[in-house]
């Protein structure tokens, strides 16, 4: 579960989850039933939200975790950055093309502008959609 082009999805999930029953007590647990998912994997993706300030939780027997500030003030773009913060870029060029070929020696640098306009334009869209909305519109909403 939760492979890297998975753990944008699942962090969604997660933070919507929180919004949804934020007048609940959230645990792990709790999430990965919701999620189907083992609690392990549910925590590892907790810790890059919790570094990103995205989340808090607490321990001890009443232990919760909750959004760190208001749905409304968190984008997927927040999101975006927390799970893909060892290597942002959604698109990466191979490597060490084979310079002799007309393709290998050209490909680089014929997908560099076109990946830069699309990872622009991901975060630009990413960035005016909030965890609020998608709870008011496509949870709470249906």
């Amino acid at each position: 579960m939760a492979n890297r082009s998975q753990q944008f999805s699942v962090a969604v999930h997660i933070l919507c989850f929180l919004e949804f029953n934020k007048d609940g007590r959230t645990t792990s647990e709790l999430l990965a039933m919701s999620v189907n998912a083992n609690p392990a994997a549910i925590r590892r993706i907790m810790r890059r939200l919790t570094k990103a300030g995205l989340i808090v939780s607490t321990l001890g027997t009443n232990a919760a975790i909750r959004l760190a500030k208001e749905a409304k003030h968190i984008t997927l773009l927040d999101v975006y950055r927390a799970t893909m913060e060892d290597d942002p870029e959604a698109f990466v060029i191979h490597k060490n093309t084979n310079q002799t070929c007309p393709v290998g020696s050209k490909i680089p640098y014929l997908l560099e502008g076109v990946y830069t306009k699309v990872q622009s334009t991901m975060e630009n869209e990413l960035s005016v959609v909030t965890i609020d909305k998608l709870v008011k519109d496509g949870i709470i909403g249906m």
